[in-house]
């Protein structure tokens, strides 16, 4: 029996040009055949996935991507503040006269974290405002510790307003992610065309449904800056949860991606990754992975369910597996995510499971599992 797994990335979707999956980069054949191969068969096509990867790399130009906080293309009071997948990235805009603005803050377990790095990159200026892109945990988590260090003003889409006055939980994706998120209090709101003034740059709100159909987007058209939030990222975009409930996503996304494209940003800030330049690039990519999605809504369910739960696991760093399931019994994307694979909720959540480990991104020690 064959041990090793499938390099499969589930992003199936065959290159005419190549010939070679776009995901896993194997041909019609291989995928074909994978099943009956034994581990030395197995092990020949990984090595010519491997040889195939290093070609397109030759091929390709130099990506123009910054993970820097400063760059010289861009205006000297922008700083990026670059995380990770747990806590998002951040932009900080310096203002000596008004006060600076900070957009998104990051997991409330990097809270500390964030505010230590805002307070170094202030020097002796002080936090006007905060403003949130939108409310997933992972961009609003550390909202509440900067309040009550900085005393700054917090400004959230007014989609969101009334769920954060309210402390909706179920509304806010808190509870229906399974994640974590401090309670804090919204001072104003924002609406698609409103504009935000600091440190000489003017960012204009846009509405950025998709992977959040309350999101935004701000644009700062005299340098071409986008912050884009989980709209764009240098190799992709965020889970449209709004499919995973049956709503209209794909569609939302298609047309940000145009939004994009029409604007024509010289530099990308994404929620997550690094800062980039090359936006046609990083739009091809986007279409390319989201036409995968609309042909296979399994799939990137299958996608979203392994998201949800490697978030978890960079939280809680290790758990029970049985108490994994239980925790996650309680968050209903998850269970959606099973309906859209047609599996019920504890065989979806042992397949994601097996798959992330198969994939080196958990590790199973007896009955408790570690994140990789």
């Amino acid at each position: 029996m064959a041990n090793i797994a499938s390099p499969c990335i589930s992003l199936c979707r065959m290159d005419p040009t190549s010939g070679f999956c776009e995901g896993c980069l194997r041909n019609i054949d291989e995928i074909a055949s994978w099943g009956s191969l034994n581990d030395a068969a197995r092990l020949k096509v990984l090595a010519a996935i491997k040889a195939r990867r290093k070609q397109a790399r030759a091929s390709k130009p130099a990506r123009v991507l910054c993970d820097a906080s400063s760059h010289p293309q861009w205006p000297d009071k922008l700083r990026f503040i670059q995380r990770d997948w747990l806590s998002c990235n951040s932009v900080l805009i310096l203002d000596d006269q008004e006060g600076a603005t900070l957009f998104d803050s990051g997991y409330i377990k990097h809270a500390h974290k964030t505010r230590e790095q805002v307070h170094q990159m202030l020097g002796n200026t002080t936090l006007r405002r905060l403003v949130n892109t939108h409310l997933h945990s992972d961009h609003c988590g550390a909202n509440a510790l900067l309040q009550q260090s900085f005393d700054c003003e917090l400004l959230v889409p007014a989609a969101s307003f009334q769920a954060v006055r309210d402390w909706d939980a179920m509304s806010l994706s808190f509870q229906a992610t399974g994640q974590r998120c401090q309670r804090f209090h919204a001072d104003a709101s924002l609406k698609s065309g409103d504009k935000i003034e600091s440190g000489g740059l003017c960012w204009e709100a846009h509405a950025a449904p998709g992977h959040d159909p309350e999101s935004l987007v701000f644009f700062e058209a005299s340098h071409g800056l986008l912050i884009s939030a989980d709209v764009l990222w240098a190799d992709g975009f965020g889970v449209i949860f709004p499919e995973l409930e049956g709503e209209s996503g794909f569609s939302e996304q298609e047309a940000m991606l145009d939004l994009i494209e029409f604007l024509q940003p010289r530099w990308v800030f994404p929620g997550h990754g690094p800062a980039f330049a090359d936006v046609d690039q990083a739009l091809l990519l986007a279409r390319k992975r989201l036409v995968a999605m609309r042909d296979d809504p399994a799939k990137h369910a299958r996608h979203a369910l392994k998201v949800l739960l490697k978030f978890l696991m960079l939280d809680l760093e290790w758990a029970d597996r049985a108490a994994l399931d239980k925790y996650l019994a309680t968050a209903s994307l998850p269970a959606s995510c099973a309906k859209q694979m047609q599996m019920q909720a504890g065989q979806a959540l042992a397949w994601a499971i097996d798959d992330l480990i198969a994939q080196g991104q958990l590790r199973q020690v007896g009955t408790r599992l570690l994140n990789d």
